[in-house]
């Protein structure tokens, strides 16, 4: 897998709705699927954290 296909896979990831993955998640029957859905659940939550830590006001 090539670099641009690990990104394009990312930048669709980040405009997929947090629920949407997370049902993936929940409901999905396969394993393989379901570890994608969860390894991008985490990618997304991750990166809203990050956002959050960066803000001026977040006490650590």
């Amino acid at each position: 897998m090539s670099k641009e296909d690990i990104s394009s896979v990312l930048s669709t990831a980040k405009k997929l709705d947090m629920t949407a993955l997370l049902n993936g998640v929940t409901y999905e029957k396969d394993p393989s699927k379901q570890a994608v859905y969860l390894a991008l659940y985490n990618y997304r939550l991750a990166e809203r954290q990050k956002k959050t830590i960066a803000q001026k006001e977040f006490i650590r």
